[in-house]
């Protein structure tokens, strides 16, 4: 952990950098006699173009091997407290840390909300992505140890062990969407900013979960649009210009009005939605299926029953789970899975298709 806490000792550094303008231009002078003599002096030759590098062609993918079926379901899992006592809502540090082991050694590796909505999964070729979720900003997920004047990163905190994780391996990559809410997230004050920027920094996301957890079913229209509208501000008051862009639902509770939801205004604050989570269910559709509805996203709940539930049905349903090209530039399916594809939500990907054995 010594190299997470120097980390956090970077984070507040601020790099200086001078400076100089260019020199004055001088005035023009008068050609000397001899233009002839004045060209043999100072001309310089010309050096000759360096040849372009030809591109490397690209890797061939063995499609019988790798099987990709990027069609496939993703599991967007769902979690609230870290550390404590195991129970429907709350999963130990040692649970944790050998649920990213264990999804590692299955294949599964993170990718961030957005990239994943965005379509834009580029994780190795045979591997699944899953996104992590963490609902409420609980102090478990993301805690300082006090130690004098200089705060040391808790270990056995979520985010620690993310970032442990990120240092064993070089394709886990820190990911992870923390739908926290105010006044007081991660449950420490001193260190709200502080936090808060770090979880951008090491490139996380931070999502809106309202301002006060308040259940959106229970309260009147404009209620709701204060409460989503609220966590926006608070967030962006630390972190300016931040863009809270998608919404866990407390409780899994839907307002009377669903489209207040997406986007709404409260005084001179304004939110948008692009995806609204619900409460854990079951895996996610491809983000290029035509099942993908990224304003009704389910979830899986990632306690001690439903993930290795959902874990073994992937193993004995292999064809159903998300599985990478290595390649965010083509989406690639097995022939009889083009037709379940929404063809708007490929973008500029190419689709590629092929006959399984």
């Amino acid at each position: 952990m010594k190299k997470l806490i120097l980390i956090l000792g970077l984070i507040f550094l601020v790099g200086c950098q001078q400076t100089t303008g260019l020199p004055e231009q001088g005035q023009n002078q008068e050609l000397p006699d001899d233009p002839q003599e004045n060209y043999q002096q100072d001309a310089k030759p010309e050096e000759p173009e360096e040849p372009e590098e030809p591109e490397e062609p690209e890797e061939e993918l063995d499609f019988q091997a790798v099987r990709p079926n990027e069609a496939g379901q993703v599991m967007v899992l769902m979690y609230h407290e870290i550390g404590g006592t195991e129970s429907t809502w709350r999963r130990t540090t040692e649970n944790f840390r050998q649920d990213l082991k264990t999804l590692y050694d299955k294949g599964y590796r993170p990718v961030n909300l957005n990239d994943y909505l965005a379509g834009h999964i580029d994780i190795p070729a045979g591997t699944t992505p899953f996104i992590l979720t963490f609902d409420d900003g609980t102090a478990g997920q993301f805690r300082f140890l006090e130690d004098g004047d200089q705060p040391i990163l808790d270990p056995d905190s979520a985010v620690a062990i993310i970032l442990e994780m990120a240092e064993k391996y070089d394709d886990f990559n820190p990911a992870g969407t923390f739908y926290i809410y105010y006044p007081v997230p991660f449950r420490q004050q001193a260190h709200i900013q502080t936090k808060l920027e770090m979880l951008v920094e090491w490139g996380f996301e931070i999502g809106n979960h309202t301002y006060g957890h308040e259940n959106l079913r229970n309260i009147s229209p404009q209620e709701v649009t204060e409460a989503l509208a609220r966590h926006v501000r608070a967030t962006q008051s630390y972190l300016p210009g931040y863009e809270v862009n998608t919404l866990a639902l407390p409780y899994g509770a839907l307002p009377e009005d669903e489209s207040l939801l997406t986007e709404g205004t409260w005084e001179d604050t304004t939110y948008k939605n692009d995806a609204i989570l619900l409460v854990g269910a079951n895996p996610a559709p491809s983000p290029f299926s035509e099942k993908f509805n990224p304003l009704r996203l389910p979830r899986v709940r990632a306690d001690g029953t439903e993930l290795p539930r959902w874990l073994e049905y992937f193993e004995n349903n292999p064809q159903a789970r998300y599985i990478s090209d290595g390649n965010p530039d083509k989406v690639t399916v097995p022939l009889h899975l083009k037709e379940n594809i929404n063809e708007k939500s490929l973008g500029d990907r190419a689709i590629r298709t092929y006959q399984p054995d």
